[in-house]
């Protein structure tokens, strides 16, 4: 496993953003082309008042890695944003940063995890699914090529 530390940011923060960036510009890449009509402050800002945003950074302080999690009803929370820089995936950095945001869920009393990843992200799928997300069906018209999980957790009280 690589050597990495994860903070929680301020979602402003500049470090944040480049991980937004960075997460942009591969959706762009693998699934969605207009998804760098989005600015990255924009993305963010739902997660100041409402939600986490984490980061992770390697042992030269590069930002290798990103997760968001914000409340989207009482008790349930959205995993947004994972993005692992390509060159690393495969170290344990996602499963890192997933393992954070579901604790960091738990802490918040969040009983219910819910995330949505495009087809194409094979590599996230494959980390959802193996971290026990079940998939389900979405409440809404949704496109063809998104898949959506849900997780129920385990809260911490005090």
């Amino acid at each position: 496993m690589t050597s990495v530390r994860i903070e929680a940011l301020d979602p402003l923060d500049p470090r944040a953003l480049h991980a937004v960036s960075a997460f942009l510009h591969e959706m762009v890449e693998r699934v969605d082309a207009n998804a760098l009509t989005a600015d990255p402050a924009d993305e963010n800002e739902g997660y100041v008042d409402n939600g986490f945003f984490l980061v992770a950074f390697n042992d030269r302080d590069i930002v290798v890695g990103c997760g968001a999690l914000q409340e989207i009803e009482p008790g349930v929370g959205q995993i947004r944003r994972m993005w692992v820089d390509p060159v690393l995936r495969g170290t344990g950095i996602g499963r890192r940063l997933l393992s954070a945001l579901e604790g960091a869920a738990a802490v918040a009393g969040f009983e219910t995890i819910t995330l949505e990843a495009y087809e194409g992200l094979t590599e996230a799928i494959l980390l959802y699914e193996t971290s026990g997300y079940m998939r389900v069906e979405p409440e809404d018209a949704a496109p063809d090529d998104l898949r959506f999980y849900e997780k129920r957790i385990i809260t911490w009280t005090t």
